[in-house]
């Protein structure tokens, strides 16, 4: 029977490893298949900016299986349907757009949980656990998933409480954050952090 795939991705930032990744909106399995080989530590897959749909991340989540990098998923919004269809097809880690408050950062959370933990809905045969064959895959799921918030406004950044445990990583983006800086910034809980300077 399968065994649970391990989130490498979680386990490196909980770890405070710097993670090195890239962004790919092409919407193509053959790209994800070649850039998911080329060193990086994960790559994310937009739905937000780019024509991706559930059909198309099957496919370039099938692509990445043989590289070195985890595959990110962003969903379109902070939606809870969006963020259950994204984990079936065996996405691990979501990047949640625009979230404003720790209120908004519970609600990502909770999306992807299943209960009692969270209201991810129930499926016992989807992609993600090997449609029905890794054994106690309803148990094991929440400890190997990833939430990912990106904090793009000020206020939102004022109103991230250091101490809240909802997510397991903050992105924090925009040049409104620092003038000509854009903060990309992969933060895990014991504040390992990864930026890049914008042109």
């Amino acid at each position: 029977m399968p065994e649970m795939q391990t989130n490498a991705f979680k386990h490196a930032i909980a770890q405070g490893k710097l993670q090195i990744g890239l962004w790919s909106s092409l919407c193509s399995n053959i790209a994800a298949e070649i850039i998911s080989d080329s060193g990086f530590d994960w790559i994310l897959l937009d739905t937000e900016h780019s024509p991706n749909e559930i059909p198309d991340l099957v496919t370039q989540l099938q692509a990445v299986q043989r590289g070195t990098a985890s595959p990110i998923i962003r969903p379109a919004w902070n939606d809870a349907v969006l963020a259950k269809r994204a984990l079936d097809i065996g996405a691990q880690t979501l990047l949640f757009p625009y979230v404003q408050s720790v209120e908004e950062a519970k609600r990502a959370v909770a999306s992807t949980r299943y209960p009692p933990q969270g209201i991810r809905g129930v499926s016992v045969a989807a992609r993600a656990s090997r449609y029905g064959r890794v054994q106690g895959y309803l148990t094991k799921a929440n400890d190997e998933i990833c939430v990912l918030v990106q904090v793009e406004t000020r206020t939102a950044l004022w109103k991230r409480s250091p101490r809240s445990t909802a997510s397991t990583a903050y992105l924090l983006v925009r040049p409104i954050l620092r003038p000509h800086w854009a903060a990309w910034a992969i933060r895990s809980t014991r504040m390992s952090r990864m930026r890049c300077r914008t042109p």
